[in-house]
């Protein structure tokens, strides 16, 4: 599935609106320097772990400069793995962050393996001419046992 949201019907809140952001949060995003970026980059992981000691899952979030058709911007990658209920599931996100703070592209990746069939999500958004391109993908496969 494809969606081009450029505001015409599409985002629009319950009472048919498109969202605005406040002129105090325009005011802030306008002061932010992209020197004072430096301050958001980062990397750190968890690791979690059971009463007994043993690994449940794991988070990674790095935030670091980039550059992204030759401008630059703040490339965010978080990812996280683990079982719940002995189910492996695992969520990804790798986003590029104009200077701005604007999302110019984003990944998406979610899943969980259950016994009986496995479920894949997967969102690409790209900004295009202004507009947010859209392309969804939900996988469910079913498992055989023999």
């Amino acid at each position: 599935m494809e969606a081009a949201l450029d505001g015409a019907g599409s985002g629009k809140n319950k009472h048919g609106e498109e969202p605005e952001a406040s002129e105090e949060a325009i005011t802030f995003l306008s002061s932010i320097e992209p020197a004072e970026l430096q301050r958001c980059v980062f990397a750190e992981s968890l690791v979690t772990v059971s009463e007994s000691g043993r690994d449940l899952g794991d988070l990674s979030v790095t935030v670091e400069f980039a550059c992204r058709a030759q401008q630059p911007c703040v490339l965010l990658h978080a990812q996280s793995h683990g079982v719940t209920d002995g189910c492996p599931c695992g969520t990804a996100v790798t986003a590029y962050l104009s200077v701005e703070l604007e999302v110019l592209e984003e990944d998406y990746h979610e899943y969980v393996k259950l016994e009986a069939h496995s479920v894949d999500k997967r969102c690409h958004m790209v900004q295009c001419d202004g507009q947010m391109v859209i392309n969804m993908v939900t996988t469910v496969v079913e498992v055989r046992h023999s």
